[in-house]
């Protein structure tokens, strides 16, 4: 087995601790999990990710007992976990699943209560996480919190399912591939909203995904699996692509490692480009002087609260027969918040018109924008500093 252990910091607490951790089908001749070694920090996102049929799914259901181990032992805060109540360990650790399975005959509100009900909180208490945690989660209490979840999108449906899990305040998350049956944009938005999310709440989370470009995203550590949960290797995502420890994990991340590093870096990583802007008041004829003054081909229209509303060119201003900005050009589509990753970036401003992707505060309100030649610039920044780590990694071999 190879592996790359976390380095071990004395200001960092173990949160979770898997020593031997093992699950033998009856008739089976290979374990389904073989003796898995893993110690995960408090605070800490930690993705398993691998082959199909590798047991990272079984490995994740083992750790709140959903399934039953066969042999080892499950630490959590110091605490041997595994010959306890099942039942009082699930109400501690919350958990979120990709079909969401929210209760359709409760309301939203009612479903996010369920955990504090089981732990004995009163109603006044229990109404008043419920609407933090809808707000939380941006879903307005006094707008969601008597709706059923046939009401809800798909990913409305998701937001809540990560809220019904955080109802108890646990300090340990299990999410098996939670956005993975949602569609490609709104897969994306969610994963920075989670992201987002945790900034703030800091809970210990095991993360199962098959998508190793996710795990790259939204991993503080990865542990790429074999087949039996057997560690190829533990370690950061920088690591793991700058430096895999073997064939299996090279083959495993896939070509085009350079592209997958932006999912390293965040918008808010790098200095954002300015971009000509008038205000939705302004006269189409003034706006027209202001865009033949510029090097750009076209204004970004703010309204009063500093949000982008629309794209105007030349064409777009010289037709304008007395309309506003806010009637005129195309609508912005490829927009992205600081906390997105460059890719996100990228695969904005690869559908855009202008080939700009805008950067907005949690307000909405602009802030600048990313191109490509930004781009271009990080991934070469990633190649370069690559290079001079694996430099460093030889110089330092016996």
């Amino acid at each position: 087995m190879t592996t790359s252990e976390p380095t071990a910091s004395a200001d960092r607490e173990v949160m979770i601790r898997l020593e031997g951790l093992t699950k033998r089908y009856p008739g089976q001749s290979q374990n389904a999990v073989d003796a898995l070694d893993l110690e995960i920090y408090r605070g800490e996102i930690v993705v398993l990710v691998g082959p199909s049929g590798c047991g990272k799914t079984t490995t994740m259901k083992m750790i709140n007992r959903i399934i039953e181990p066969t042999d080892g032992r499950i630490i959590m805060a110091g605490e041997d976990v595994t010959k306890g109540n099942p039942d009082e360990l699930r109400r501690k650790i919350g958990y979120v699943i990709q079909q969401v399975g929210l209760f359709p005959h409760m309301t939203i509100g009612e479903n996010i209560a369920t955990v504090p009900h089981l732990l004995g909180w009163d109603n006044a208490r229990t109404a008043e996480r419920v609407d933090e945690l809808l707000n939380l989660v941006n879903m307005p209490a006094e707008t969601y919190r008597d709706r059923f979840p046939k009401e809800l999108s798909g990913g409305q449906q998701q937001r809540v399912g990560v809220a019904r899990a955080l109802g108890g305040d646990p300090a340990v998350l299990l999410m098996d591939e939670p956005f993975g049956a949602i569609d490609p944009i709104t897969r994306d938005r969610l994963q920075n909203e989670f992201l987002r999310l945790q900034a703030e709440v800091r809970k210990t989370i095991v993360f199962v995904t098959h998508d190793i470009d996710e795990a790259i995203k939204m991993g503080d550590r990865i542990a790429i699996l074999r087949e039996g949960s057997h560690v190829a290797q533990y370690d950061t995502p920088e690591q793991i692509l700058t430096a895999p420890a073997d064939d299996f994990v090279s083959e495993f991340i896939g070509r085009g490692a350079s592209l997958k590093r932006l999912n390293l870096s965040r918008v808010a990583d790098i200095e954002l480009r300015p971009w000509p802007t008038v205000s939705i008041d302004t006269p189409p004829a003034e706006a027209l002087q202001t865009l033949r003054g510029v090097a750009e081909a076209s204004l970004l229209v703010l309204d009063g609260a500093g949000r982008p509303r629309r794209w105007v060119n030349a064409e777009d201003l010289s037709r304008a027969d007395g309309r506003r900005l806010d009637q005129v050009g195309l609508a912005p589509r490829a927009v992205v918040e600081p906390r997105a990753t460059l890719s996100d970036a990228l695969n904005e401003l690869i559908t855009a018109r202008y080939a700009i992707t805008l950067v907005v505060d949690d307000t909405g309100a602009y802030q600048g924008v990313v191109d490509i030649d930004q781009i271009n610039e990080a991934i070469r920044t990633m190649r370069a500093s690559a290079v001079d780590q694996s430099r460093a990694g030889l110089q330092e071999q016996p």
